[in-house]
């Protein structure tokens, strides 16, 4: 008994290692990245001598010297200021009208614009912790606020999307830890219906290249089945119809055949080209 169940341990590990299946960890990326938080366009980018959102409104800066409106552009303000312009236009895209500041769109473009401002400063900064945690932070609360408007207005919803240019990647209802064991056995299945795939591929094409040899049979026979029975004059069991209808299965049949061939023959001189 112990020997047997040794005996099938041992052929289980072989097959085990018979299957060439490596696993590599998949790269670590931070929930702050614009890849995992669904931010599809880079930060705004301004001119260095743009002026300040509340100093561009005054009318003395537009007749001031040159140094002047040097002292107050986004260059010398800093990047606060610069990242007040970023804000303003994201939610510029989405305002109702112009005193709109607290409606859900304008929130939510507003966050938008905080969350890729820290993102340029966690590129710059990595371990700023204090940045990172509220970028974290802006990130669920815009998860929120979209889930909310994507819940009780889905046209809006995807209007925003599109003007913001951002993707919506809600939280997942399950968590799995990602682990080895568990990953191997995925890619053993997958593997396992890759080969199944391949074999049912395989005798596909052997059946459909049989095809029109037995279609030209079955026509044969029964043209001669029908002309022997009129010659001995027994009830025609085979009719016109049935003719015609094998007759254009074979016909259909030649057409793939030929398709299949000419892209055989286009794949052929495509290897030929690329050895060479």
């Amino acid at each position: 008994m112990l020997r047997s169940v040794t005996s099938s341990i041992i052929q289980c590990r072989g097959i085990k290692h018979q299957v060439k299946i490596k696993w590599v960890r998949p790269e670590y990326v931070p929930s702050y990245k614009p890849e995992k938080s669904g931010d599809l366009e880079p930060i705004s980018s301004f001119p260095p001598d743009t002026l300040g959102k509340d100093y561009a409104l005054s009318e003395e800066i537009k007749d001031a010297p040159e140094a002047v409106k040097k002292i107050f552009s986004i260059a010398h303000l800093g990047q606060k200021e610069y990242n007040v312009l970023v804000k303003n236009d994201l939610m510029e895209r989405v305002k109702r009208h112009k005193y709109d500041d607290h409606t859900s769109e304008s929130r939510i473009a507003r966050i938008t614009g905080h969350i890729r401002c820290l993102q340029l400063t966690m590129e710059k900064y990595p371990k700023n912790v204090k940045a990172k945690q509220t970028c974290q932070e802006l990130i669920d609360r815009r998860k929120q606020l979209l889930k909310f408007l994507r819940q009780y207005d889905y046209k809006k919803f995807e209007w925003i999307l599109e003007k913001l240019n951002i993707e919506y990647k809600g939280h997942p209802e399950t968590y799995n830890k990602l682990s080895r064991k568990e990953s191997l056995r995925k890619l053993t299945e997958m593997h396992c219906d890759d080969i199944r795939n391949k074999k049912l591929n395989d005798y596909r094409n052997l059946l459909e290249s049989q095809q029109g040899p037995f279609l030209k049979e079955k026509l044969e026979a029964l043209k001669f089945i029908k002309s022997e029975q009129m010659e001995l004059q027994l009830p025609v069991t085979v009719t016109d119809q049935d003719i015609k209808k094998v007759d254009k299965q074979l016909e259909e049949w030649k057409i793939k055949d030929e398709i299949k061939q000419q892209a055989k023959k286009k794949k052929r001189s495509v290897l030929l080209e690329d050895s060479e």
